[in-house]
């Protein structure tokens, strides 16, 4: 499934590889998928491989999932707040 992020993604995201946190965009953008499956499952107390499963099923389901301005407001909100707590520091030289 291709995306196309914007250009404000695009630059959120090379400001956290530039700064050392991860190796390349690919692992960057797996860490935020991590976070957003963590933050959609409160409470789990599965796996982070039963998890997976579960999205996957979800996504395969079919059944559509109907995201409005308030849902995507909400999301960009409590990932700032996530990655703002996990800030990564550069390494002083």
């Amino acid at each position: 499934m291709p995306l196309q992020l914007t250009l404000e993604q695009e630059r959120r995201i090379q400001a956290v590889v530039s700064a050392g946190a991860y190796q390349s965009t690919e692992e960057a953008l797996n860490a935020a998928l991590a976070i957003v499956e963590t933050v959609a499952t409160p409470g789990f107390d599965g796996t982070a491989d039963e998890l997976k499963a579960l999205v996957l099923e979800g996504l395969e389901s079919g059944e559509p999932f109907e995201a409005d301005d308030t849902f995507w407001r909400r999301l960009a909100m409590e990932t700032d707040r996530i990655a703002a707590e996990h800030a990564v520091r550069k390494p002083s030289r």
